[in-house]
């Protein structure tokens, strides 16, 4: 059995190339720019990108001489960082073709999406994209999906700084709440819209998807001003914490999605050998509570197997039996 690893974690080596490309050229005409701001830039921890110089270091022109390898000088003082030799690589990576179009699929629909971000910025990137492309993309056409309804009365009460009154959709729990939030921005993660805000039924502040948003109000109070946001937005909105529910799934090749879906650990891959059945994939799921993981779990169907979790399965079983029944003789 080989070690876990987390699935959202150690990145493809074909983007970790391409950072790297893009890095060279970047750093040349920014010399002493800081070990900060490019972490900032590519979206990476400061050690990954201390990782990618120096690996750079020893990458090069054919025949890899001394003098013949990418010459990144690095200031340990005040970590700023210039190239001294580039190797050749002097000019930005080119999109390709398919690169070319699908940057401006997301753009054309981000630019229909107004309240989200800002549509000038977005036009203005667009134009660039398409004059450096050329032919790539015109011919594409691009039909933006149907605004969730509450989203009009979503963006109104963040524009006038109101509170909103909201009946909510919860699908983890199949649960419909009434509840009063001080909206702090929207958020777009994982292709989804979100409200961030205040939760007034929670005492904490909660994000939810627009789409699962039903009657909303705007009310008369005033929201009131967060006393800190973080600025980041993040790639996913489940974090496991360590008391987090978790279970232990085998998955036929038609459900090994979930483990690049969602938080998953690899126990042992479809080919590793294991003990468990023929072509399955080991993951250690992570939920943010029992009920979430069961409904996972019946979804799947006869694709996912509990290993670990008698009472999960169990009750996945009893509501099984029950939908079964409910369908009569």
């Amino acid at each position: 059995m080989t070690s876990p690893s987390r699935r959202r974690g150690p990145e493809a080596a074909t983007a970790q190339v391409s950072r790297m490309l893009a890095l060279v050229p970047y750093i040349a005409r920014r010399p002493g720019v800081t070990i900060s701001e490019l972490s900032d830039e590519f979206g990476v921890q400061q050690s990954q990108i201390v990782a990618d110089l120096g690996l750079l270091m020893v990458c090069g022109e054919p025949g890899y001489y001394p003098n013949e390898l990418i010459d990144v000088v690095l200031d340990d003082d005040d970590g700023t960082v210039s190239i001294a030799y580039d190797a050749g690589i002097d000019r930005p990576v080119r999109l390709r073709p398919e690169e070319a179009i699908t940057l401006t699929v997301a753009l054309r629909t981000l630019a229909d999406m107004p309240g989200l971000v800002d549509v000038d910025a977005v036009h203005s990137l667009l134009a660039k994209l398409e004059s450096a492309a050329g032919e790539v993309g015109t011919g594409v056409a691009v039909t933006p999906p149907e605004a969730a309804p509450a989203l009009g009365t979503v963006r109104q009460a963040l524009s006038e700084q109101r509170r909103l009154r909201m009946r909510y959709y919860t699908a983890s729990r199949d649960d419909v709440t009434q509840r009063e939030v001080d909206p702090i921005r929207l958020l777009v993660v994982d292709g989804h819209s979100y409200l961030e805000g205040y939760c007034y039924r929670s005492e904490a502040v909660r994000r939810f998807r627009v789409d699962r948003i039903d009657d909303a109000e705007i009310l008369a109070h005033p929201a009131q001003q967060a006393l800190w946001i973080d600025d980041d937005i993040p790639e996913a909105l489940f974090t496991p914490s360590a008391d987090a529910s978790s279970v232990t799934l085998a998955l036929a090749r038609s459900a090994a999605w979930v483990a690049e879906y969602y938080v998953a650990d690899v126990v042992h891959g479809a080919d590793d050998g294991g003990s468990e059945g023929d072509g399955e994939l080991v993951v250690r799921l992570f939920g943010s509570d029992d009920e979430w993981l069961v409904r996972l779990v019946l979804s799947l169907g006869g694709a996912a197997r509990i290993v670990d979790r008698p009472d999960l399965d169990t009750e996945v079983r009893r509501r099984a039996a029950e939908a079964l029944a409910a369908y009569g003789p």
